[in-house]
């Protein structure tokens, strides 16, 4: 070895940098070990020099003599480019003589961080010391202020995007300025990743407000502002903060000038402010400063899967600020944008273009190509070839390997094989990849002398390879080149042939021979691949002799046998032009949804063509386009121009938006250059497109933590949208030409952008199927009815509200609706299963009427069911009809019933009665299948729709991407998390279903007139089909009818069979009920000690979970009317916690003025007299969670209204309708009712239907086992099974203390799922047993009817595995059978 700094005077004539070791150079790698490193240098760097220096692989080794000392004294520059430096450089190593390293650092996150990653930090230490030295990390908060070195810190790289100070300082000065704190300013401000990290450090800041918190309790103030390149936190305390949470928004830009502090909450630095100026004009957001603007026609939006994070506001902001008149939105594989893409451009008058990036297949794969003469098989000659290659494009890349097999009469014959001489030297990677080394290869004779020897061995055979497009075009190139002359010869691809005779998952050589079980050989090397192909080729046409394949011209008839799932889609960027389109465009959507789906909804070409009225169809840019894609396997010119003539136009990307580079920029630009050229040819438009999936260069961060987030590998290309200056600059640097670049971005763009007409794709007015007679029939049902409750003629009050509703109803459309609802109700009535309402269609009386809910919207009051006579009250102390006490008519002294829960109709379709009805209807879960068969017998299967739903990516799920990707990136910044959260959450994953939502078509139209249609998924095993666009898009256009599955109806389905009780005859005024919600009085039991609760509704739908126990317990009702308060109070977001229950506490309100629901807002505002439309007003902006403003304040004060009730409407989020909730307690009061009543009947019910985690082993373990297992799940963090099994042992617990318990398993009678009651006593159901599934259960039902005569015979016939038979032995199951069948000879 050599002194390092001797070989450096020698080679290089001075020594760069500090350093002491030795050196050897090899032939292939050079050697360096060394003991020291100077400051001025790092090994990457060092390694770097070396490499380039010597044209070697470069190792460097470390030997030192001062052991961890070198460690302390070298530290920084050890991991100055190691992936986690940003907390190793947090780290400061001393080192205590007693052979142990301690590093210390102030931040938790770098322990906890470099505690996971302990190996790295371990492989350190061993590199450098050579040995395993012990070490521990720990706090030192005396580090916090001065540790972090500047220098450390990652400069800017360098951007055109970027502005200079001076361009910023003038920006700033130009910006109109609103002071929110502190003075004006006049500094520039410095980028948020060079703040420094020294406590009390003075800074200036420029960015935009991206998240904000406000601690009430502080109050504290945090906003998250970022500079497009990283982020900081600005924190405030006390007033400062209270006023600037009332000053500042999310998406404002302010200028802050402040002190850097420490913040031990988040464990890193932030900025105290001592300045802030809020910026009206967008300072950090780029301009289009073209003269002409161009148009983008390729962009993906949040809506393509995991790929997109532009959201369409933001699009559609852009496009507009920057002057562009129109833009396209091209999802990968879907069209959900576009309902709201056409609202939002057509708003600030944007033409909205609709596309998609389409996964084009073309299904018709040549298995054979270029026959100029047909002829026997048997009677041909082939020659089976392989080529092994430097690359993967002929017009790049070289031969280096020639392999052959020639057949005649079915035979091989002779065979050819040739090594070739390159130009150029052969990668490692080509040589890893073939086993063929530049060695080999120095001593073989050249392509000019080979390939006449390869041509003259095929001439006048039918040339046969594996995926032979690749190899027929680099002999075509090559003869090309050495010839100047163009080939042709008849080819047959295996590939192609194998797709049409075998199922397989991939069609790689290797796969294929291991399936026609032909033995191993040595993959990659040609004269190997060719021998194995030419056995393939025999045995395939051998296959195809069976589909009566004999000529030449017969293996194309092969080609109808090859799935469209075995051929590898192309990009194809497809842009609608008219309605016509759209539907095509829907309905190729649709069909490769539903029937061509395949990992990606894959469209056929033929498809495509069929249907392509009404679109422009472009070869995408990307690099999965055809045209590219073709361009880089070597396709000659004449085959590029039949595959051009397919489109409309062609598309050309950025260079560094394409990802995965392997040829040179010069080769792609000759390319491009190709393409355009090609345009011309054709007279055929083309055009530059950004691809863009992100809005700015800097956002490729957040596309990387998607990608990092499902282990997908990390992109390097910039995919971001372009401004026209930006685009022309790209084209000019390929092109080399203005009037060129000026044409592709510009002129071409535009004249696309004119050929595109701007489509309504929906009317937002109501298309209802056609129900014949349907106004007639509704009023005469409701009006029937009517009278048979309230007499005829009517109470006026009655009349007037049924006429105005029915009015309503019938002008705008929505008779088949209502009439729809009654008839699926009806059925289920008939069928003997209730159906309870949800939403606010108890607020309609004609709902009422035709029976499609059970909740009376009009005043309380009694009605005489003999007579009819009626009383109403409309003061606002009786909340509830139920409420009012018993009494006997007047007239004829029979008993009156009580009805009216008081809700206005308005609260379900508007002020003026427009609004369309959202019926939703809470079916059996067990008779929500037949209910939405009816719904498709009644309209047709082909119109009937589930409602389709898209998923996105959630708060949580977004911060766990973004925190595995900043750990990956090494970045320790919680505010780069968060800023990566913010910007990823709400990115489509995919699509699913409404539970119980279905959208119906009219019967004169198609489904295709309003939406594409999907699996829900893309689970082709799915038996529904779901519309593909979102329905809250659509649900203005067609009939959405919400036919849920929901337990209550079941429970008291079940509880009505068990007691032959009918739940319609249950008293809603039944006080034992009643007092179940304000203590456990009726169970006659004590659960304070036993459960911790004082009230009784344990397993009582809505009233049972702990939040809604609290709040009975806080409340005590005393009334019907305060149970619809409490459910609309539990239901509404920031309505009781903090408001309601501060006043009540407070003693400012009672349980009865408090806003619980929505109505309580319009019909308090009438009852103080203000003006109808206002109250209104109000409440739909309250309930939405939208707050008042200045002027509802002031009406509300004008009116006297109280400020409790003022502030309630200034913090709720989220209100709840009055008829939802009073449907929801009509059902629970009723399952109360059975508790009450009949106490088997309602825990059999319980434990049947929602009993999943009914833990056997526990509960018969005894009470005290039962109450430490709640204790245990109490303090635990519970999911939803825990949750489960928590409430089935409370309630268990329950049972057994109102003197009832539990019988195991009993062979004879246990029922396979069901509870029975025996006596006092539940038996369990086979079910429950530990492992044994619902098919074993049932098996033993059905085979126990022929008796078991022993163990062995009962496994035999039940089909219980080992497992469970000795389960149910230790249960005491099996206890009276014997082990075997055999019979004792003494017992004849």
């Amino acid at each position: 070895m050599q002194d390092i700094k001797n070989f450096l005077m020698e080679n290089v004539g001075f020594v760069p940098f500090e350093l002491s070791g030795e050196i050897i150079v090899k032939d292939e790698e050079a050697e360096i070990n060394l003991q020291d490193i100077g400051k001025d240098i790092d090994e990457a760097s060092l390694k770097l020099f070396f490499s380039r220096l010597l044209k070697r692989e470069v190792k460097i080794s470390f030997t030192n003599d001062e052991g961890p000392e070198f460690i302390v004294r070298n530290w920084q520059q050890l991991i100055m480019n190691h992936r986690l430096k940003d907390y190793l450089r947090l780290l400061k190593p001393e080192y205590n003589q007693k052979n142990k390293i301690v590093f210390k650092t102030y931040s938790p996150i770098v322990i906890n961080r470099l505690t996971k990653e302990k190996e790295e930090l371990d492989n350190i230490l061993f590199k450098y010391l050579g040995d395993r030295i012990p070490y521990q990390i720990m706090i030192d908060e005396s580090l916090k202020p001065t540790f972090i070195d500047d220098s450390y810190h990652r400069p800017d790289t360098e951007d055109s995007n970027l502005m200079s100070n001076s361009d910023i300082s003038k920006k700033l000065d130009d910006t109109e300025r609103v002071v929110i704190m502190g003075r004006d300013f006049k500094k520039v401000p410095q980028p948020l990743s060079l703040l420094p990290s020294n406590e009390g450090s003075n800074v200036v800041v420029n960015g935009k407000i991206f998240y904000k918190e406000y601690n009430e309790k502080g109050p504290i103030s945090t906003l998250y502002i970022t500079d497009k390149k990283s982020s900081a936190v600005v924190k405030t305390f006390s007033e400062t903060a209270n006023n600037l949470n009332n000053e500042l928004d999310e998406g404002d830009n302010v200028l802050i000038e402040g002190s850097i502090f420490y913040d031990s909450f988040s464990h890193e630095f932030a900025i105290r402010p001592t300045n802030i100026v809020k910026l009206k004009e967008e300072t950090l957001e780029r301009k289009d400063n073209y003269p002409t603007k161009r148009v983008e026609l390729h962009l993906h939006s949040k809506l393509s899967a995991m790929e997109g994070l532009l959201d369409v506001g933001e699009i559609v902001k852009t496009i507009k600020n920057w002057g562009h008149k129109a833009v396209a939105i091209t999802d990968s594989g879907v069209v959900q944008s576009i309902p709201e893409f056409y609202e939002k451009a057509v708003a600030v008058g944007i033409k909205p273009i609709f596309g998609i990036q389409a996964y084009v297949v073309d299904e018709f794969v040549n298995i054979i190509s270029l026959l100029t003469k047909d002829k026997k098989i048997s009677e041909t000659e082939f020659v089976v070839f392989d080529l092994e290659t430097t690359g993967l494009e002929p017009a790049m890349n070289e031969i280096i390997e020639i392999g052959a097999v020639k057949i005649k009469n079915m035979k091989i014959v002779s065979k050819f094989h040739r090594l070739v001489k390159p130009r150029k030297p052969v990668s490692n990677f080509t040589s890893n990849f073939t086993g063929i080394t530049n060695q080999m290869l120095e001593v073989e004779k050249p392509i000019e002398e080979v390939l006449p020897q390869f041509l003259s061995f095929i001439e006048g055979a039918v040339l046969v390879a594996h995926n032979a497009i690749f190899d027929y075009r680099f002999i075509r190139e090559w003869v090309r080149r050495v010839y100047n002359e163009h080939f042709e010869q008849t080819y047959i691809d295996t590939v192609a042939l194998s797709k049409s005779l075998l199922t397989l998952k991939s069609y790689g050589l290797a796969k294929v021979v291991e399936e026609l079980k032909l033995g191993s050989f040595e993959h990659h090397r040609a004269h190997e691949d060719a021998n194995i192909t030419a056995l393939v080729f025999l045995k395939l046409i051998e296959m195809a002799k069976s589909q009566n394949v004999e000529m030449l011209s017969d293996l194309e008839k092969l080609k109808k046998f090859i799935d469209f799932k075995r051929i590898q889609p192309n990009d194809t960027t497809i842009l609608v032009k008219n309605k016509t389109g759209l539907k095509n465009l829907y309905k190729l959507v649709s069909n490769a949804h539903v029937k061509y789906f395949y990992r990606v909804p894959r469209i056929l070409k033929s498809e495509l063509s069929r249907m392509r009225e009404g679109l422009l169809i472009g070869s995408s840019g990307t690099e999965d386009g055809e045209i590219f894609q073709t361009y880089l396997r070597g396709g000659s010119h004449d085959e590029i121009i039949e595959i051009a003539k397919f489109y409309d136009y062609l598309e050309l990307t950025p260079l560094d938006a394409l990802s995965d580079k392997t040829i040179s920029e010069e080769q792609l630009k000759k390319i491009y250059q190709d393409i355009y050229n090609l345009g011309n040819e054709l007279n055929m438009p083309v055009v530059m497109v950004s691809n863009a999936h992100y809005l700015d260069k800097e956002d490729q961060i957040f596309y990387n933590a998607l990608k990092v987030g499902e282990k997908r590998k990390t992109s390097s290309a910039h995919r971001y949208l372009r401004t026209t200056d930006e685009m022309i600059e790209e084209a000019q640097r390929i092109f080399g030409d203005k009037e060129i670049a000026e044409k592709i971005v510009i002129t071409n763009t535009n004249e696309i952008a004119d050929q595109i007409e701007i489509i309504k794709p929906l009317s937002n007015k109501l298309h209802p199927p056609k129900i014949e007679n349907a106004e007639v029939e509704i009023e005469e049902l409701a009006k029937k009815k009517a009278y048979e409750i309230y007499g005829n003629p009517l109470p006026e009050i009655v009349e007037s509200r049924l006429n105005r509703e029915l009015e309503s109803i019938v002008k705008h459309g929505y008779a088949v609706l209502y009439l729809i609802a009654q008839k699926i109700v009806q059925k289920s009535l008939e069928d003997g299963y209730l159906v309870g309402s949800r939403g606010s269609v108890g607020s309609s009386l004609v709902a009422t009427m035709l029976g499609i809910t059970e909740i009376n919207p009009l005043p309380p009051h009694y009605i005489c069911p003999s007579c009819k006579n009626v009383e109403f009250f409309d003061k606002e102390e009786i909340g509830s009809g139920y409420d009012l006490v018993d009494k006997r008519c007047e007239k004829c002294g029979a008993k009156m019933k009580k009805d009216g829960q008081d809700i206005p109709f308005e609260t379900f379709m508007g002020f003026e009665g427009d609004k369309i009805p959202d019926i939703d209807l809470n079916f059996s879960g067990d008779y929500q299948n037949m209910a939405h068969k009816y719904i498709e017998k009644m309209f047709g299967e082909d119109h009937v729709f589930r409602a389709g739903t898209i998923s996105t990516i959630a708060d949580r799920t977004a911060f766990g991407f973004a925190k595995k990707y900043c750990e990956e990136q090494g970045i320790v910044k919680n505010s780069e998390i968060m800023r990566i959260v913010k910007a990823i959450t709400g990115v489509k994953r995919t699509t699913g279903q409404h539970p119980g939502g279905l959208m119906i078509v009219p019967k004169e139209e198609e489904v295709y007139d309003y939406t594409p249609i999907q699996f829900p998924a893309n689970d082709n095993k799915s038996n529904v089909q779901t519309t593909h666009f979102d329905y809250h898009v659509i649900h203005n256009d067609l009939v959405k009818l919400d036919a849920l599955g929901h337990d209550d109806p079941t429970f008291i389905k079940m509880m009505s069979d068990l007691t032959g009780v009918d739940p319609m005859t249950i008293p809603m005024d039944d006080k034992k009920t009643l007092s179940l919600f304000s203590s456990t009085k009726a169970l006659k039991i004590d659960l304070k000690n036993e459960l911790g609760t004082t009230v009784g509704t344990l397993g009582v739908p809505e009233f049972g979970t702990t939040f809604v126990r609290m709040m009975l317990e806080d409340t005590r009702p005393k009334s019907f009317s305060e149970l619809v308060r409490i459910s609309g109070l539990s239901h509404g977001t920031d309505v009781w916690a903090g408001i309601a229950k501060n006043w009540i506490d407070r003693k400012i309100a009672t349980l009865d003025e408090v806003i619980s629901c929505r109505d309580d807002i319009m019909n308090y505002l009438l009852s103080k007299g203000a003006p109808p439309k206002s109250a209104f007003s109000i409440m739909e902006k309250v309930r939405k969670g939208k707050g008042i403003n200045e002027e509802d304040i002031e009406l509300m004060k004008e009116l006297k209204v109280p400020e409790w009730f003022i502030i309630s409407c200034q913090k709720i989020k989220y209100l709840f309708p009055k008829a939802h909730a009073a449907a929801y307690v009509s059902m629970a009061f009723r399952i109360a009712w059975f508790k009450v009543h009949y106490p088997l009947a309602f825990y059999s019910t319980y434990f049947t239907v929602k009993g999943d985690e009914f833990n056997l082993k526990v509960i018969f373990s005894g009470r005290d086992a039962i109450k430490k297992r709640i204790f245990e799940l109490r303090n635990m963090d519970l999911d939803v099974r825990k949750k489960n099994e928590m409430v089935v042992l409370e309630l268990a617990l329950e049972m057994m203390l109102r003197g009832y318990n539990f019988k195991m398993v009993d062979l004879n009678k246990s029922d396979s799922k069901k509870f029975l009651i025996d006596g006092n006593s539940l038996v369990v159901p086979f079910i429950k047993v530990p492992n044994l599934g619902e098919k074993a259960a049932e098996n033993i039902i059905k085979s126990r009817e022929s008796g078991f005569k022993s163990i062995e015979d009962f496994a035999a016939k039940s089909g219980c595995n080992r497992t469970n038979v000795e389960t149910l032995r230790k249960l005491g199951v099996l206890k009276d059978l014997p082990e075997t069948n055999q019979m004792s000879l003494f017992k004849g």
